[in-house]
């Protein structure tokens, strides 16, 4: 069963159940309201006969009292004293034998209905005589029987008007949820998450399905977006990894086949072996912190004094190949300034940023500062060298970009990419800066450690 037929009988049903409870109230009410007027009526005639009776022993003219709806007899419990007209009698209900007026709904002989008010009179203390004052109430028959039909009638033509306009409100109502449940099916059919519902109604409920379901469009949308970046940007670095991997290999295939011919060992053979597995073990550990990053994986991470750390990096990258001048500008309040990081990775990003510092910079100048800068400190790595150029700029830290020949001078790309990630780790960012032909600046930015309690850092 649809939904949209669920609402109209719904709706059908309680108006049929509010028509039907109303009906029989105002059948009830019309009858007891009837029932009462007959009754007062009734109650004033039996006492009046009553009144004349104890008042001068004697009972009064009762077709003075009554009219042609209105029967009066007097009796006693065995026999009939008087009455207004032959109507017949009715039995002496046990209530009013007892000596408490009564009023009960008789039938004649003929099945006719009559509405009977039973007056016990007292004699020393004695009911002995007994006033009965009857009406018909075949009226009241007649109009319940007419009017029982038209109820019907009125209800089932009700029903059937409010069954209609249920059907054709409910068919409104859920008009944009068919819709919603549309552009869901043919997404699911066309994979195609640009799709969207058409709304021009109001805010209500489901105006706000509508929003809601458009919103999920949208993120799955994005969502999907940023996975097949995701799988193209896995596919680029599986390729580039198995071209990087490759060269070291064919070079140390060949260097193997060439010792094996020559029967003897070729120092600068084994020299060429020795460097390019070096080179291939560097890229392998980067590819290993790469897929670390990749799975989620992170460090704990635990406070630690920053100047000690960089201090001890700068002496390290003062023993790498270099040609240029090493400039190490390092405040002292930088000692007591605390980070919340991991060592190994910290020392991993900085010698990455200044082994890229001496190699893209044949003569000149490289210089380590570092300084506060907002909540955080800034370490900074400036060189020399060509600089980068601007269109290059932004992809400097994706995995394997060598834009510039002249900057792909041994590298495996990844170095960079991964003092990024390790920036990111930390709460930090890492940016560069550079200008063609004056050089570049990598900045590392990291939050100071401020302990819960206890200590402040300057």
């Amino acid at each position: 069963m649809s939904l949209r037929l669920r609402l109209a009988l719904f709706y059908t049903g309680q108006l049929v159940v509010a028509l039907l409870l109303f009906s029989f109230l105002m059948y009830g009410v019309l009858r007891w309201n009837y029932i009462r007027e007959v009754d007062a009526s009734l109650y004033s005639v039996a006492w009046r006969v009553a009144e004349s009776m104890q008042r001068y022993w004697r009972i009064p003219s009762l077709k003075g009292l009554a009219d042609r709806s209105t029967f009066i007899l007097v009796r006693t419990d065995e026999l009939v004293i008087a009455q207004s007209t032959d109507f017949g009698t009715f039995p002496v209900p046990a209530e009013a034998m007892a000596g408490r007026a009564t009023y009960t709904t008789e039938r004649d002989v003929n099945g006719e209905p009559y509405r009977l008010y039973t007056l016990p009179v007292y004699v020393n203390g004695e009911p002995v005589f007994w006033v009965q004052v009857a009406q018909p109430l075949q009226l009241l028959e007649r109009v319940l029987t007419t009017l029982r039909p038209i109820l019907g009638a009125g209800i089932a033509g009700f029903a059937l008007l409010t069954g209609a306009a249920a059907w054709w409100l409910a068919g409104r109502a859920i008009a944009p949820v068919q819709r919603v449940a549309s552009a869901a099916e043919s997404i699911g059919q066309s994979a195609d998450l640009s799709l969207r519902v058409p709304y021009q109604g109001p805010q209500d409920e489901v105006g706000r399905l509508v929003h809601t379901f458009n919103g999920m469009l949208d993120q799955l949308q994005e969502l999907y977006a940023r996975l097949a970046t995701a799988v193209d940007a896995q596919k680029r670095f599986v390729a580039d990894a198995s071209h990087e991997l490759r060269t070291p290999l064919t070079i140390i295939r060949g260097n193997i086949d060439y010792l094996e011919r020559a029967g003897t060992l070729d120092p600068e053979a084994v020299a060429d072996m020795k460097a390019e597995a070096a080179r291939m073990s560097e890229l392998l550990e980067e590819l290993l912190a790469m897929a670390r990053a990749d799975a989620g994986q992170t460090p704990e991470l635990e406070p630690l004094a920053l100047g000690p750390l960089v201090r001890d990096v700068c002496r390290r990258a003062g023993a790498l190949p270099h040609q240029v001048d090493f400039v190490v500008e390092l405040p002292p309040a930088l000692d007591r300034i605390m980070v919340l990081g991991h060592a190994e990775w910290l020392r991993r990003a900085l010698l990455i940023l200044l082994d890229n510092a001496f190699k893209y910079t044949p003569s000149g100048t490289v210089t380590v500062r570092a300084g506060r800068q907002g909540e955080g400190v800034v370490l900074q790595v400036i060189d020399t060298g060509p600089g980068i150029p601007p269109e290059d700029l932004p992809r400097v830290f994706d995995r394997f970009f060598r834009g510039d020949p002249a900057r792909s001078r041994g590298g495996s790309g990844l170095g960079l990419a991964i003092a990024s990630w390790v920036a990111g780790l930390h709460g930090g960012r890492l940016t560069a800066e550079s200008k063609v032909g004056e050089g570049s600046t990598f900045s590392l930015w990291l939050p100071v450690y401020r302990p819960a309690a206890g200590g402040t850092n300057s």
